[in-house]
């Protein structure tokens, strides 16, 4: 048993740290085409390691994480719940505090401001970058957290989970918005983690999870929409 949370804690450990140090790399290496190799790299990484970790070190079958306890009504309601949250804070308190003019120059050096790029942006991060995640942190993380604590229930897994989904956000927050909103972002990023970590616990599917947080996905996206497109 002591061996298995060993090699769960290693296995939370070679992946848990990727995210952030891919954009610590990103903001300060200077180097564009270097930047863009490491954030290819990162998510193969990502992608790979989990897989053969499963596959090849455990020995375990190819699983598609199929959904055959329900949960897409829940998983629904939270998704609209979440995004709900994200266009009411932008009506109440966005408009007010955050300066649109600096975000739209900033990331109108990517082309954000071209609708198609940021459509094209749009349905990568809901179809590729949501589900990628799902796999890395509700899946590959949380089965492993649960490994480390045994059987000491559902709650230490989710806030391992969602702590490690929580720190590579903060830094996009802390690139981007005043300290407050970095707070209130992070808050609101933790409490999601703990909701797609629960989601997963109790219907044990990635899809589940992805559909609520694709929903969620939505409603950020019609603010950013809003700031780069005016």
């Amino acid at each position: 048993m002591e061996e298995e949370r060993r090699r769960a804690w290693i296995a939370i450990l070679l992946i848990a740290p990727i995210p952030s140090l891919n954009l610590l790399f990103s903001q300060y290496s200077g180097d564009g085409s270097l930047a863009q190799a490491v954030f290819v790299l990162s998510k193969v990484w990502l992608l790979a390691l989990p897989l053969w970790w499963y596959l090849k070190l455990e020995g375990n079958p190819i699983s598609w994480s199929l959904p055959t306890q329900g949960g897409w009504g829940v998983a629904a309601a939270l998704g609209l719940g979440m995004g709900g949250v994200i266009l009411a804070a932008w009506f109440i308190i966005g408009v007010r505090v955050i300066d649109v003019e600096e975000i739209r120059t900033t990331w109108g050096m990517f082309g954000m401001t071209d609708w198609r790029i940021l459509l094209m942006a749009c349905l990568y991060w809901i179809f590729l970058n949501s589900v990628l995640e799902e796999f890395v942190f509700r899946w590959f993380i949380t089965t492993r957290a649960e490994t480390v604590f045994g059987d000491s229930g559902m709650a230490k897994p989710i806030l391992l989970s969602a702590t490690v989904f929580t720190i590579h956000h903060i830094i996009v927050l802390a690139f981007s918005v005043v300290w407050w909103v970095v707070v209130l972002g992070t808050t609101a990023i933790f409490v999601s983690g703990l909701l797609f970590s629960w989601l997963y616990l109790r219907y044990r599917s990635v899809w589940v999870v992805w559909l609520c947080h694709a929903i969620a996905d939505v409603g950020l996206f019609i603010v950013i929409a809003i700031i780069m497109l005016g």
